[in-house]
């Protein structure tokens, strides 16, 4: 589908009686008023990864997919409207933490088809394309289907992100459908100025190659050029050893990795197995252990938490650049 011309799904909340309740409130009027679903002067129309969805008030029954997604809307004001959440188990940040509890887990992953629609949501927010899985019945399409609007974080649609420009975009998106253009712009601003505020210490500073390593011990993943681990490196002063790719990670090959000796590694600190269980790994394995990078003990941990597209991704850059470059840090 062309993104100049995407067919317009119109949504129509579950809520449409409580807008019609609220029909002779305006835009932009009282959040509370927004918040009990009064209708839109005007339809509001986005397009979201080439589908162009159409709302004639605020969806009021979220099902957030991702755990950073629900960090973002919490921090969007919109928590009361989350009435389902995948990712159930996961550690929000400390100052989200109360709010994240009260909100319903659904699955330890992602919740199925089933769970969703039991909850009778009029928005489905995805943060990566595996919560439109077409093939465990999630597509967006299918959601369409039925009358459910959804979202999907632009870091997923397969079209790269090529600067801070497409969370600002998303999220201005996420505020706009959901009468919360305000505080949406306020946590897209923090990110913004978060980034500045390193991006400042590192003018002029020599990006060092890096190696971010993801998993796998005989066929390695790691970072790819075109999603947000590319912006954290771009901020964070790191020269990312692997900017190709069509995904945000991308599968490799350790004689690869030997060939372009990373001078520091990045290790996603995620899954069964520890960051440090990771780093023991990388020091056995043999052409690694050729790279300056092992062989300067210069290893980096940063939790995958802080690895999307999400506030999150600030303490990564903040992180990483201190360990890269802590001479311009010193003050």
């Amino acid at each position: 589908m062309s993104p100049s011309t995407p067919s317009i799904v119109r949504i129509v909340a579950v809520g449409s009686a409580a807008a019609l309740l609220f029909a002779g409130c305006s835009r932009g009027d009282s959040t509370e008023a927004t918040s009990a679903g009064a209708a839109f002067d005007e339809p509001v129309t986005i397009s979201n990864c080439d589908l162009a969805q159409q709302f004639d008030s605020p969806p009021q029954r979220i099902i957030s997919m991702n755990d950073h997604v629900t960090e973002v809307l919490i921090e969007m004001g919109v928590a009361d409207r989350i009435v389902g959440m995948g990712y159930q188990n996961a550690s929000p940040t400390a100052e989200l933490a109360e709010e994240f509890s009260k909100i319903q887990g659904l699955a330890d992953e992602y919740p199925t088809k089933e769970q969703i629609l039991d909850l009778d949501p009029d928005l489905v927010v995805g943060g990566m394309r595996s919560a439109f899985n077409d093939k465990e019945g999630r597509s967006r399409e299918s959601f369409t289907e039925v009358g459910v609007a959804t979202f999907l974080f632009s870091e997923y649609c397969g079209s790269g992100f090529p600067d801070i420009g497409m969370l600002e975009n998303d999220y201005s998106q996420l505020g706009e459908i959901l009468g919360a253009e305000d505080a949406a712009k306020d946590v897209a601003d923090g990110v913004v100025a978060g980034l500045d505020v390193v991006g400042e210490k590192l003018t002029g500073v020599a990006p060092t190659p890096t190696f971010f390593y993801d998993s796998g011990e005989d066929v390695p993943m790691t970072i790819g050029g075109i999603g947000v681990g590319q912006i954290i490196a771009d901020y964070a002063g790191a020269e990312n050893i692997f900017p190709e790719g069509e995904r945000p990670y991308l599968d490799t090959t350790w004689e690869i990795i030997g060939e372009r000796a990373p001078q520091a590694i990045v290790v996603l600190d995620y899954g069964d197995t520890s960051a440090q269980g990771k780093i023991d790994f990388l020091k056995s394995q043999p052409i690694m252990a050729t790279t300056p990078a092992v062989q300067r003990d210069n290893f980096i941990v940063v939790p995958l938490d802080d690895f999307f597209e999400s506030p999150r991704l600030v303490t990564s850059v903040d992180t990483i650049a201190r360990a890269l470059h802590p001479d311009r840090f010193q003050d």
